[in-house]
């Protein structure tokens, strides 16, 4: 990314659409992100592309959501909330180049940008993002763990230039009040790879959920989270016969420890280090 990227953004004064896209969205000009963005709803019984609708959506994107649903159907299937996620069909996905290369970067910024738009404000009604790669072939666990902060860490690197770190989460992955950020929201990160130990988190693409940790807190506050997250270890029991250790409620553990799903020590040292302009 060119460090004069962010002052590159100098939309035609009559194309009112394209700057109002820029406020929220500062890579629509960014060629690499709009080639590689794989933006995409599930609508009535297809996939479509609702920021390119006259595309054709590619055969890989449509089969690997097709198998995420069932997965997500699955009997027994312990996240309460994915389920309710996928039955109200409030999520967004996408299928993109290899994790933690350059073009999922910028690819995936840009697309989490237009999620962030999308869903301003919410209700008790969860909303998620999910970005499947297309590689690279996970090797272990720990390939899969260097890999996710290997992206994150370079999304915000873009995402640092152009908004502040959410101010309701901290910046610092060993702070126990740590979330991810991006456009300026705060983020709890899921990992799903085919090597994954845990069950729940095996899937055939290397992927990340993002799920906007605003709606946690809101869940919270009205009294439906804990009984939400009862509804979940119990479904785990039956999926797998234990209970995940690495998860934990926000506040009482590192968030970073449970985003890779791989089970590591409280004094893990995350690799991820946020720009120290956006420490709260």
């Amino acid at each position: 990314m060119p460090s004069n990227f962010r002052d590159s953004i100098r939309p035609d004064s009559g194309d009112l659409l394209r700057r109002d896209r820029c406020l929220w969205n500062p890579l629509t000009i960014d060629p690499v992100a709009s080639q590689f963005s794989s933006y995409a709803a599930f609508q009535d019984t297809a996939v479509i592309r609702p920021l390119v609708p006259g595309v054709s959506v590619d055969a890989d994107l449509t089969s690997a959501h097709n198998q995420l649903r069932q997965q997500m159907f699955g009997e027994y299937y312990p996240c309460a909330g994915a389920i309710s996620v996928f039955a109200q069909k409030s999520y967004r996905f996408g299928l993109f180049p290899e994790l933690a290369g350059d073009s999922a970067v910028r690819a995936v910024c840009h697309d989490l940008y237009e999620f962030c738009h999308e869903f301003p404000i919410m209700d008790d009604q969860l909303t998620t993002f999910i970005a499947m790669f297309r590689g690279p072939q996970i090797e272990s666990e720990q390939h899969f763990e260097d890999l996710l902060w290997r992206q994150l860490q370079a999304m915000h690197v873009i995402d640092s230039d152009f908004f502040a770190w959410d101010k309701s989460v901290d910046s610092d992955p060993q702070n126990n009040n740590f979330s991810f950020s991006i456009g300026g929201r705060a983020m709890f990160v899921i990992g799903m790879h085919p090597k994954a130990s845990r069950v729940a988190r095996t899937f055939l693409y290397p992927t990340m959920v993002f799920n906007l940790h605003a709606q946690f807190e809101r869940l919270r506050a009205r009294g439906k989270f804990e009984t939400m997250q009862q509804l979940i270890r119990a479904r785990e029991m039956a999926f797998q016969g234990s209970i995940n250790p690495m998860l934990k409620n926000f506040g009482k553990g590192a968030e970073a420890n449970q985003y890779s799903g791989q089970a590591v020590s409280d004094n893990w040292p995350c690799p991820f280090h946020a720009d120290k302009k956006d420490k709260p």
